[in-house]
């Protein structure tokens, strides 16, 4: 049976819904700022599901219940140098493996992918709070019942397989929550490698990812800068391009969770390195001469843009050593993502932001998946 804890958000359970719009919560409950300056001192709910899935080349080979525990514990360390970009260029490599191919109950894997008694976290990445816990039912589903302060806020799911070996998988997935209107009371949200893969690239351009380890997660790692490069991936992006992502080699064929993992990472570093190259040219200037807020919110607007791109993508059968991050690299408006950064500036929590730590040395890993050029 589905199991739900709400902690440190409004239990809806108790409120019947019947009657009561999203915007007379507010009413009933008081009033509070939200996610920004503009956001309406108001609570608002909404439903949030979806699925926990892993490619069945993994699942198919053992039980998760005699699954080796993960050995790395900290992946993004390792990948971290392979963000670096050179001034005003993009990334000098290509990642070769992603394009597409034409607990009270033992958390446990089918044969399909789908991962059932899953403990499912909500983090608020603003406090590093844990805000809800749900378990996936037989389908390897869940489902929850949640009320935010404000029309936007920005929350991390994930869930941490555990075994009794310990730690054997980690899966994770953004959601910039918006509730607009009544059709935004649903918002579906698959936990799975390709989400993996946009969170922790956000989690690269923080100050955050040196904290992040597997045996947490992302409980306990308080950061407004991935809040706001988090509130920037439209769940509806989102869910298309976690569908293309999932059908790359990379993400599909690994047999060991481990390998899973690194390829997640290392696709991840590729990734935001193209974002940080298209934010030098947004703002036509190296990351070390634009201003924190500045870099943080064209960030913002291209990683947003290269979700929905990646959703949208067609392989161009004229050029077929262009891999998934190069061309949709090249279908970004620089001009879009200059208005929408300065909409994610209007938007973000007046707060100060923390410096960054310095920029690591460029030592890829042949062993990776990487190519230089």
């Amino acid at each position: 049976m589905r199991r739900a804890v709400q902690r440190g958000v409004i239990v809806l359970t108790m409120l019947p819904l019947a009657g009561c719009s999203l915007y007379g919560l507010g009413v009933a409950l008081g009033n509070a700022q939200g996610f920004g300056p503009g956001s309406e001192p108001d609570y608002r709910a909404f439903s949030l599901d979806g699925a926990v899935r892993l490619p069945p080349s993994l699942t198919t080979v053992a039980p998760l219940t005699t699954v080796a525990p993960l050995t790395t514990v900290a992946p993004l360390t390792t990948v971290a140098p392979l963000t670096t970009v050179a001034p005003l260029a993009t990334a000098p490599y290509r990642i070769q493996l992603i394009g597409l191919r034409i607990q009270a109950l033992q958390a446990e894997w089918t044969a399909d992918g789908a991962v059932r008694n899953a403990t499912i976290q909500v983090v608020d990445p603003l406090t590093g709070e844990v805000k809800a816990t749900a378990l996936t039912d037989a389908q390897g589903r869940y489902s929850l019942r949640m009320v935010v302060q404000g029309a936007r806020h920005p929350f991390i799911i994930q869930t941490i397989l555990r075994n009794p070996q310990g730690v054997a998988g980690f899966l994770a997935a953004p959601l910039g929550a918006t509730i607009a209107s009544v059709k935004d009371k649903r918002q579906v949200v698959d936990v799975t490698p390709g989400s993996t893969l946009v969170t922790f690239a956000s989690t690269l351009m923080t100050e955050a990812y040196p904290d992040f380890q597997v045996e947490k997660g992302f409980e306990g790692i308080k950061s407004q800068r991935l809040a706001t490069l988090t509130q920037g991936v439209s769940p509806t992006s989102l869910g298309k391009a976690v569908a293309v992502l999932n059908q790359s080699s990379a993400l599909s064929e690994s047999s060991r969770f481990e390998t899973l993992l690194g390829e997640t990472a290392t696709a991840s570093a590729v990734l935001t390195s193209h974002v940080k190259a298209l934010t030098q040219k947004a703002a036509s200037a190296n990351l070390d001469q634009i201003d924190t807020g500045t870099a943080l919110s064209l960030q913002t607007a291209v990683i947003g843009q290269l979700v929905e791109k990646i959703g949208a993508f067609v392989p161009d059968a004229g050029n077929p050593s262009q891999t998934l991050f190069e061309a949709v690299a090249d279908q970004v408006d620089l001009g879009q993502v200059l208005k929408e950064a300065e909409q994610v500036r209007q938007q973000a929590a007046p707060q100060p932001l923390p410096t960054l730590p310095p920029e690591p040395s460029p030592l890829p890993n042949p062993g990776v998946g990487i190519v230089l050029q």
